[in-house]
């Protein structure tokens, strides 16, 4: 069995979401590289037609019955829109949150959430009985995102009779590196860490054959692993959620595998 104490670990994490994760791994034998593949950058309040439609549907918040972050980004930015236009945070919504690591900034910010059990994701949202159709018909529900990706979560619940709107609150643009620069990160074949399905794709966009040149990939759920295995990728970790200490678990049990 190879030696997973020598690979290299490579955190693509993007740069203001990486430094816990990085100072945790720093303690391990392994070479840790920070190899960030997207920016993300939040809307501000400054009259183009992105934050003015933001803007918009904060100051209409409390005409809905419940608001969805999909995301630990769209927390932290939909919070940072609230304190701007809200002295007090609105009454009689419910809070929810696709994962952890999104319920905890909702919490922090003293807003009760409700999350799945289990599975993190849309469909993980979707199987919450607050959310079913019996319960939302003719309700108005927000989703605080970034702009565009899955469809998944607005589409079912408009088929359940919800009036569903977005705030787009922030743009994630890839980061796109020379031959060169990828071959620094993948030398040696490195083990390899995603947050998220969107990272997934920018990687195999720019290095087609990945999954040749790594020795495995570590994702944050089963959907993303799922796509992950159907690209051609063999070794394949799934975390618990992105979270920084579902991560290390799982990362810590694969490298003790092999002392085993």
């Amino acid at each position: 069995m190879t030696d997973r104490k020598n690979i290299p670990l490579v955190v693509t994490r993007p740069s203001d979401q990486a430094s816990e994760l990085l100072s945790s791994l720093s303690v391990l034998d392994n070479d840790v590289r920070h190899h960030p593949l997207i920016d993300i950058r939040g809307f501000r309040d400054d009259g183009t037609p992105e934050s003015s439609a933001v803007k918009q549907r904060i100051l209409d918040i409390d005409g809905y019955h419940s608001v969805i972050a999909i995301s630990q980004n769209a927390a932290e930015a939909g919070l940072a829109w609230l304190d701007d236009y809200w002295p007090q945070h609105p009454v009689g919504i419910t809070w929810y949150a696709v994962g952890p690591t999104t319920a905890e900034v909702l919490r922090g910010a003293g807003l009760p959430v409700e999350m799945p059990a289990e599975r993190f994701d849309s469909e993980g949202v979707l199987a919450l009985d607050g959310l079913q159709a019996a319960v939302i018909e003719g309700e108005k529900i927000l989703i605080w995102r970034g702009v565009g990706g899955r469809e998944t979560l607005a589409s079912v619940l408009r088929q359940r009779g919800a009036r569903v709107d977005y705030a787009e609150l922030y743009e994630r643009r890839q980061i796109d590196y020379s031959g060169a620069d990828w071959d620094a990160a993948l030398e040696d074949g490195p083990l390899l860490l995603l947050s998220s399905g969107q990272a997934l794709d920018i990687a195999m966009e720019q290095v087609a054959d990945l999954p040749q040149r790594v020795a495995g990939i570590l994702v944050p759920s089963t959907r993303v692993a799922d796509q992950a295995r159907a690209r051609g990728f063999r070794e394949v970790l799934v975390a618990a959620s992105a979270r920084n200490e579902d991560t290390l678990h799982s990362l810590r049990a694969w490298l003790a595998a092999a002392d085993r």
